[in-house]
């Protein structure tokens, strides 16, 4: 713990999620290289408060985690747990960069399941066995394809109160590969709790329940698909953070899962391979950085083609053409933001996505289509921009997710050069309503 000063394992975790070497770290903290590497390997231990107040200070460790003696935990230590810490705190890559490596620097990390909303009654269960995870496994599947249809506000809470019921089997008696698949059985429950409520604006229990799931994937780690596990947990963070407005912070947990994948024992499957390289196209993408996205994007395609069916993790089966069309189109919408020449491929993009997606995936049809809608703007094609926007207000009035309601925005902020056309101020005025619906 860092209140015993044991600055080892945090030194580790930081390096693999910036890329710095131990001379650049040592250089933001006013150490050596050759004393950071001895932290590293347990050698030394630093002593001096001056030298820990630096260190924590390069870090941005928060003084509520540092003990320099014996005083009370600080006023900001003691409200770390509130909803809008964890939704605003500053170190919430590092919290998530020791949940997902095992870490134990962070004291929140051990009380998060307290700190998932909902308590569930007690399941008295002496004893598991294979089927019983199959039946978790089954009604998470559930979750996510209720979540594909209709939204993450229709099961979010019935997803919640799963993930505590499933929590109170963790001390029943089982074999050893059961108890992994269950642990495995529990990340995934978290990540779908975490998308769901992110989907819905909650953004700081979605941030919780994402630790808790790498935390619990970390347990896990044996598992053949826990390195994909947490990989998509992280880029799940990465997409939060973009749907913020936040794309340096997007590409560091994007970078994080990079180095998740390399380091773990357990390799990933090239359809996460595929996910980490989209996710990283649509930060470059969202910083304006177009060569840099169209390349990852087309290393994602490779990856794609490279997929073999019989490693695809479960959570993935919705990864179609029209996904991985919608995925592209996606990248090019966001640099049609900044660069309009990049709006025609991303409404052939979109187009083909939407067109694509069945009614079980009504939500990413409706939010592709919102995002079509916008692209016809940029492209200067007015009449399919207010026929399409229109469309997608109708679709995504239907759905119970303020995620999707909030993608109505851009097509409104690309309809503004055009609004002295009545239909365009038409339209502009169903996504006001829509939205001042949603929000009542």
């Amino acid at each position: 713990m860092l209140a015993s000063h044991e600055f080892g394992q945090l030194f580790l975790a930081v390096r693999a999620t910036t890329g710095e070497t131990q001379q650049q770290l040592g250089i933001r903290c006013g150490l050596s290289a050759g004393r950071v590497s001895d932290v590293e390997r347990g050698q030394h231990h630093l002593r001096f408060g001056e030298v820990i107040a630096r260190v924590a200070a390069g870090l941005d460790v928060p003084p509520g985690l540092i003990s320099l003696g014996r005083s009370q935990p600080s006023s900001e230590s003691a409200s770390v747990d509130s909803d809008e810490d964890w939704a605003e705190r500053s170190d919430y890559i590092a919290i998530v960069t020791a949940a997902a490596t095992g870490s134990r620097l962070y004291p929140e990390l051990e009380r998060l399941d307290a700190m998932l909303p909902v308590r569930a009654e007690p399941v008295r269960r002496l004893h598991i066995g294979n089927a019983d995870v199959a039946a978790i496994e089954a009604i998470t599947d559930g979750f996510r394809r209720s979540d594909f249809a209709s939204g993450g506000g229709v099961c979010r809470a019935a997803a919640i109160a799963q993930l505590h019921q499933v929590r109170q089997l963790e001390k029943a008696r089982c074999a050893d590969p059961v108890r992994t698949r269950l642990l495995m059985a529990t990340a995934d429950l978290a990540m779908m709790v975490g998308w769901m409520s992110y989907d819905v604006d909650e953004h700081a229990a979605a941030r919780r329940a994402w630790a808790f799931a790498l935390k619990t994937a970390w347990q896990a780690r044996s598992h053949e698909r826990s390195t994909d596990l947490a990989v998509d947990v992280l880029l799940d963070a990465a997409h939060q953070a973009l749907h913020r407005q936040r794309p340096k912070e997007a590409l560091r947990l994007v970078q994080l899962a990079e180095n998740t994948a390399a380091d773990r024992e357990q390799p990933i499957s090239a359809i996460t391979r595929s996910y980490i390289l989209v996710s990283l196209g649509w930060c470059r993408a969202a910083l304006g950085q177009a060569q840099p996205c169209r390349r990852a994007m087309g290393e994602a395609l490779d990856a794609l083609a490279a997929a073999d069916p019989a490693t695809t993790p479960s959570w993935a089966w919705h990864v179609n053409d029209a996904e991985i069309a919608a995925q592209q189109g996606h990248a090019l919408f966001l640099l049609a933001q900044i660069h309009p020449r990049f709006a025609a491929g991303a409404v052939d993009q979109l187009h083909h996505a939407v067109n694509g997606y069945g009614e079980p995936f009504a939500r990413s049809r409706a939010v592709n289509q919102a995002s079509l809608a916008a692209a016809h703007f940029y492209a200067g094609d007015i009449d399919a921009a207010v026929a399409t926007g229109e469309a997608a207000v109708s679709a995504i009035s239907r759905l119970n997710s303020p995620r999707a309601f909030a993608r109505l925005q851009p097509i409104a902020d690309a309809a503004g050069p055009f609004l002295r056309r009545s239909e365009v101020a038409g339209l502009c005025e169903s996504i006001r309503a829509a939205r001042s619906g949603a929000a009542s």
